[in-house]
């Protein structure tokens, strides 16, 4: 776009799309006529996360490229009829009571990320560099024929600007998504990055939002550092049979199932799978069960950051829910033994 006039100047497609045939004048999306009717289920391409997202890219005058991460990805679109306004929760208009064959389509779809340097003259990429993950982190680029990236594994990997031949990399530890930085001190570079990982897909457990998980660190880089840093270690345990018993029929719990991913989910995961950023209910206690209630309609843990449900969700949805992630634990339980064994 004109900076001054916001006006298109060019529009051209740096990764798979299936909901829109071009740009206008105006910039504005040519809409495909048959995903917008939206009248089944549908894949879109690319996800709800978009072919970039937020993330900050950089310009390299010197190269005149752009270098920016992209993620090709999909979402499954599904239209819920006569959607009622909810004005303290999210409104997507998406019926999460689908099983159908189209999400069985949809969760066999590969996610794919890259970084690409991208010339905005002659509108096409220059190079690229598959990343082990759909999303990553942003760019930073140096004077001196350098980009640095932040990966999703927690690498910091430094690239040749005019063609990305990998020069260094560094393993943090924990998955970065910040921009790293550069600055001098008394005639030293130094490059920094805070690594960390996470955000909505990673809390939701979806396949864009993996990660490597950890304490979030403030890394800094010069030619001759020796420092080192302590590795981060993180093991899953097997999930436990729960002690805890719930008298649900199975029409509660397939109930539970449809009203978790709709209000729980989006935080502790698809199918009650935790991403490891807040706790997984697979493993909750007896004790914890016992005051399920309370937390999740009385918020018991609004202090830590669990809210209350108990305008969206009655008592007998609420002991729906504890059902479907009982069930889930059993499932679970049963699962890990019997890879053990």
């Amino acid at each position: 776009m004109d900076r001054e006039k916001g006006t298109l100047l060019s529009a051209s497609p740096y990764t798979d799309i299936n909901w829109a045939t071009g740009i206008d004048s105006n910039g504005r999306p040519i809409e495909n006529a048959a995903v917008r009717a939206l009248k089944n289920a549908t894949i879109v391409r690319p996800s709800t996360e978009g072919g970039h997202n937020w993330q900050p890219i950089s310009f390299n005058p010197i190269t005149g490229l752009v270098y920016l991460n992209v993620m090709d990805s999909t979402s499954i679109h599904v239209p819920k009829h006569n959607v009622k306004i909810d004005l303290h929760d999210q409104i997507t208009g998406v019926d999460r009571d689908y099983r159908g064959p189209v999400r069985e389509q949809w969760l066999k779809t590969e996610f794919t990320g890259r970084l690409i340097a991208w010339d905005p003259v002659a509108h096409h990429e220059v190079w690229r560099a598959d990343q082990p993950f759909a999303r990553s982190g942003r760019t930073l680029t140096t004077a001196g024929n350098q980009v640095f990236h932040g990966r999703a594994d927690g690498k910091l990997v430094a690239y040749r600007a005019t063609d990305g031949k990998s020069l260094w990399e560094f393993d943090t530890g924990v998955g970065i998504s910040a921009a790293p930085m550069t600055y001098s001190v008394n005639g030293t570079q130094y490059v920094a990055v805070m690594a960390g990982w996470g955000g909505p897909t990673t809390l939701a457990n979806r396949p864009i939002g993996k990660g490597k998980i950890g304490p979030g660190r403030l890394v800094v880089f010069s030619i001759g550092g020796s420092a080192t840093l302590e590795p981060v270690e993180q093991t899953a345990q097997p999930v436990p049979m729960p002690t805890f018993k719930l008298a649900v029929s199975r029409s509660e719990i397939d109930q539970g199932s449809n009203l978790f991913a709709t209000f729980c989910s989006r935080c502790h995961g698809g199918d009650v799978v935790s991403s490891g950023l807040v706790p997984d209910l697979r493993y909750a206690s007896e004790s914890t069960h016992q005051l399920f209630q309370q937390i999740v309609q009385g918020g018991a843990l609004r202090e830590v950051g669990m809210p209350s449900f108990s305008e969206d969700l009655t008592s007998a949805q609420v002991r729906s829910i504890e059902g479907y992630i009982l069930n889930r634990a059993r499932e679970s339980a049963r699962a890990d033994a019997a890879a053990k064994h």
